[in-house]
Order: structure tokens, then C-alpha cells, then sequence
């Protein structure tokens, strides 16, 4: 992750690991951190994670017809 130390930055919990991770201005999990701070947020490594999974489900069932 790039340090940037000018700008708000907001710390969250990411909602897969559990762990504390700092959302920086201009990013879109710092603009939903601010209007919904109760939400479900993730990390960048939890993120790849299950986009990574949505793809092979998506894949799988493009392959074998399923819906």
C-alpha cells in the first residue's frame, strides 16, 4: 500500500480478516466509511479476494450451463 501522509485518512476493520486497515481520502471506501460508519468494510487483500472468487464462480457457470 502507497503511504501518503497529507489528507484525512479514516482507520476501519476490515470485515473478512479482522483486521485495521487506513482508508485515505478519494478512495471509495473512505467516501462510504463517511456516510455509513457502521458498515461492512475490506481490505485491499480481502477485496482481490473475493472479486477473484466472483470471477470463477461466473467462469464455472459459463462452462458448465448452470444458472
Amino acid at each position: 500500500m502507497q503511504e501518503q501522509s497529507k489528507g484525512f485518512h479514516v482507520q476501519l476493520i476490515c470485515h473478512g480478516c479482522k483486521r485495521a486497515f487506513i482508508a485515505f481520502e478519494g478512495t471509495s471506501a473512505y467516501d462510504r466509511a463517511k456516510r455509513n460508519r457502521n458498515g461492512m468494510y475490506y481490505c485491499e487483500d480481502c477485496k482481490y479476494r473475493i472479486e477473484l472468487e466472483a470471477r470463477l464462480q461466473l467462469g464455472r457457470r459459463l462452462l458448465t450451463g448452470r444458472d
